[in-house]
């Protein structure tokens, strides 16, 4: 039965002004490009971007945002100029106070705002603890404060929050979309949706000043917050830095806004598009695709897991649906805080052991398809086995590793500099991504489901979240593994003489 009143995403986002941070980054540049092509009438994307080593924070958006393969449509379709006039540049730093802006500056910003979408993250898994929590918790504060220039409660700018399924934590079974329960309850709580965070944040920035206090150098001091980032997230329930902080920064803005005027988007683990603007375009090598680049160097051919755990993936064009069609609800519907999962788990599920399967048919197949990725033809075949296998697998290699090495330092072999490499690296990701490949949870997103509903059936279409639009064997195979050749690992002299080939064709056509 559908709604007696259909929402619109054109109607919603017509004239509105909209800050977006995070937009350097993959999922960012995705709802950017979607937003510019597809809703034709919005007012004003505001990119808040620092200028790093660029002359300005313009020049380094031209560079190191527009210059996106991403963008490629659109550069096709309107000229290289296709974002000005609908996209501002404000040169500023989340993490610092009012972002490094003036008073005045700051005010100026928040009263034209009618929304905030916040794609900034670290995504570092292994991130040191005091740089997590600066990038994905406490840099919150400065968005509530843009948020409240306008005024409190309803009055405040709604906020739409890029999250991770993974807040989840060590919790296992179904994963609804809701508040989490940390794993370990140890926070205390201080109602259904809220935790006594503040104390654990004080608690830990006292023992991220016992690490300055030491004054290590450099190199030293990260590898100590690096260590304590994870000590911390295990202890109170969590696998590591990232998601810990993010977790933190869910409850950072539920307590500040109230429950209102908050939407949460929790992607899972996010790869290459489906379908738009083009199939298969991915920038940088992300978690499942560690696993595929290292196995395709030789570097990786056992791996913990669980086989017939769902690994959750989901395209990136999906997520940037799903987060318009949030802003767009938030627009027209204030009030109480919503919560959404973008992932495959529950409608769209596959097993570990079948998406390794469809990369190593692939792999042994068309390897000399991806010849960025592959040498030759892969001579192992990839699995995974359960913990302590994975365990006495690791003893038994390393030592064959240390004696092959003492061998080839009395011949002088390659191989053992291969092994030792190959142990290294198999040890490393299994450290960070094992507990991604061991499930013991599936994600929900019936909520985000039903938020589709409520759209008209040309929003339906255009901003499709429905996981189980495609099947797994063509998008591993025939999208995400050439799209992972063809955009991750192109570099930026190739990019370049792509993007100029490509406008060429354009002004000659014309």
């Amino acid at each position: 039965m559908q709604p007696s009143h259909l929402l619109s995403v054109q109607d919603a986002l017509a004239g509105k002004r909209i800050l977006i941070t995070g937009v350097t980054g993959f999922l960012g540049k995705a709802v950017v490009e979607k937003l510019l092509r597809q809703v034709t009438d919005i007012g004003q994307i505001v990119l808040l971007i620092r200028k790093g080593r660029f002359d300005s924070a313009e020049q380094r958006c031209e560079e190191d945002v527009f210059s996106s393969s991403i963008f490629d449509r659109l550069r096709q379709q309107q000229g290289a100029d296709f974002w000005k006039g609908k996209v501002s540049v404000v040169d500023g730093e989340l993490t610092q106070r009012r972002f490094g802006l003036s008073q005045d500056a700051f005010d100026d910003l928040g009263q034209q705002l009618d929304m905030i979408i916040n794609s900034a993250a670290s995504v570092n898994f292994r991130e040191a603890l005091d740089q997590a929590l600066s990038i994905n918790t406490l840099c919150l504060n400065n968005l509530c404060a843009l948020s409240s220039v306008k005024g409190v409660g309803e009055q405040a700018t709604p906020v739409v929050q890029i999250s991770t399924c993974y807040v989840n934590g060590f919790n296992r079974g179904f994963m609804r979309e809701e508040v989490v329960a940390p794993a370990s309850g140890l926070i205390p709580k201080l109602d259904d949706d809220l935790y006594d965070i503040e104390p654990l944040l004080a608690k830990m920035q006292e023992k991220i000043q016992t690490i300055y206090d030491k004054k290590l150098n450099p190199q030293k001091a990260e590898q100590a917050l690096i260590r304590l980032g994870i000590e911390q997230a295990r202890k109170y329930g969590w696998n590591d830095t990232y998601t810990f902080t993010k977790w933190l920064g869910e409850q950072l803005l539920l307590k500040y806004f109230d429950r209102r005027n908050l939407s949460i988007v929790r992607p899972s683990i996010i790869e290459g598009t489906w379908s738009e603007p083009v199939k298969g375009w991915v920038e940088g090598v992300k978690v499942a695709d560690a696993m595929i680049y290292a196995y395709a160097k030789g570097r990786v051919s056992v791996f913990p897991g669980d086989d017939r755990g769902v690994l959750d993936v989901i395209p990136v064009d999906l997520v940037a649906n799903a987060v318009i069609l949030t802003a767009a609800q938030r627009m027209e519907q204030q009030g109480q805080y919503r919560i959404y999962q973008c992932c495959s788990g529950r409608t769209n599920p596959i097993q570990l052991r079948d998406f390794i399967s469809l990369i190593q048919e692939e792999s042994i197949a068309n390897y000399r398809q991806y010849p960025k990725l592959f040498a030759g033809k892969p001579q192992e075949r990839f699995r995974t086995v359960n913990l302590s296998r994975f365990r006495l697998y690791m003893t038994a290699f390393k030592t064959q590793t240390w004696f092959a090495t003492l061998v080839g330092r009395i011949l002088g072999s390659k191989v053992a500099k291969q092994k030792m490499l190959k142990a290294k690296t198999t040890a490393e990701l299994a450290q960070i991504f094992g507990f991604y490949t061991a499930p013991k949870y599936r994600f929900d997103s019936f909520q985000l489901e039903q938020l589709m509903a409520h759209f008209k059936r040309e929003d339906r279409v255009m901003f499709d979240v429905q996981a189980d639009q495609f099947d797994w064997p063509t998008y591993v195979q025939k999208v995400h593994m050439p799209g992972l050749h063809h955009y991750a690992l192109q570099n930026k002299a190739e990019r370049k003489a792509e993007r100029d080939g490509k406008l060429v064709s354009i002004k000659k056509a014309a």
